[in-house]
């Protein structure tokens, strides 16, 4: 997703949340939401604004972040603000008692008091290259943060190395380095269960009409990512020694948010699978993305299929505490929950 335009959609997402359906009627009709059979869609949240990512807190509330810099905490009938002012923020997670948040050029820290009821903020990491794009989502695993870098313009030579990269940090912000490149815009990182894989979507670059897609790539220390001189299964120039996806998405869909079902309550052909949040189109002819794929790993191949449609921006996915998954939507400002029938 361009950070540029992110700005610009909140504005319309504003006005778009004027003219949105009743609550009532949402809840009951699922505002258009399609899933597969045997599943069922339910309002988890709304009211809002713009959510861009989503993390389950120690203390068992939902936290989310917007784009207009608000970090909200939802349970207990209630959603409160606990902390304002991050610069587009567009990854969050937490790590002990320490929430993580990657807002524009700087990752930082909320330290949770008096029973969660009080933030104090520390900034950890600041500087980092920013531009059409910026860092991401982050994620953590064996001691390291691992956070998404995206370049700052459409297809160019980056002149900062940490432009378009995989980058990881020790807990404290120390010791950063790059941990792959290549890669324009890794928005959503997760950590495949069982096999401690660490993925991330990409978004392809826009210059080329309708032929770059975007992609899921499994991400390995040192890996080289081909952007952007090539793109997808060897389009382009300059794919010798490149790493190429698992999975492509349609071009333009925006493959954002990801995470690994890790639940017990969907059927057994989706565990294990990988969730995928296409933001949708802002360029190029066709309307592709607004939904949420799922990308199947079977022992010879990655197949992936609809999972969720009739959304409008979906931007952020999270496995809930319950087994069900939640579906952020950044132009509704709804957060949806689909959980198997019963």
């Amino acid at each position: 997703m361009h950070t540029l335009r992110l700005l610009i959609r909140l504005l319309i997402a504003l006005l778009l949340a004027a003219l949105a359906v009743p609550k009532a009627q949402t809840l009951a009709l699922g505002a258009g939401v399609i899933v597969p059979p045997g599943f069922r869609v339910d309002l988890y949240a709304g009211g809002l604004t713009s959510p861009t990512a989503m993390s389950f807190g120690p203390d068992k509330r939902l936290y989310v972040s917007q784009a207009d810099g608000h970090i909200l905490a939802i349970g207990n009938h209630r959603i409160v603000r606990v902390a304002s002012g991050f610069a587009t923020p567009l990854g969050l997670t937490w790590y002990g008692r320490r929430l993580f948040v990657s807002s524009t050029g700087t990752v930082s820290t909320l330290t949770p008091s008096r029973g969660f009821s009080r933030f104090a903020r520390r900034d950890i990491i600041t500087g980092l290259p920013t531009g059409r794009h910026q860092n991401d989502g982050l994620v953590f695993h064996g001691g390291w943060i691992y956070l998404g870098v995206g370049s700052t313009r459409d297809a160019c030579r980056e002149r900062n190395p940490r432009s378009a990269t995989i980058m990881r940090f020790r807990p404290d912000g120390t010791r950063g380095q790059i941990y792959a490149h290549g890669l324009r815009n890794p928005y959503g990182l997760a950590i495949q269960p069982g096999t401690g894989r660490l993925y991330a979507t990409d978004n392809g670059r826009d210059d080329h009409d309708d032929q770059v897609p975007d992609e899921l790539n499994r991400i390995v220390p040192g890996g080289r990512y081909a952007f952007p001189s090539c793109w997808g299964n060897g389009g382009g120039t300059g794919c010798r020694g490149t790493i190429a996806p698992v999975a492509l998405f349609e071009p333009h869909s925006s493959a954002d948010g990801l995470c690994f079902y890790s639940g017990r309550t969907f059927p057994a052909r989706y565990r294990g699978d990988a969730f995928v949040a296409e933001w949708g189109a802002t360029v190029g002819a066709a309307a592709t993305g607004h939904r949420v794929k799922d990308v199947h790993f079977s022992s010879n191949r990655v197949t992936t299929s609809d999972f969720a449609t009739g959304l409008q921006h979906p931007l952020a996915v999270v496995n809930a505490r319950d087994g069900s998954l939640l579906i952020a939507d950044y132009g509704t400002g709804i957060i949806w929950h689909v959980h198997a029938a019963r």
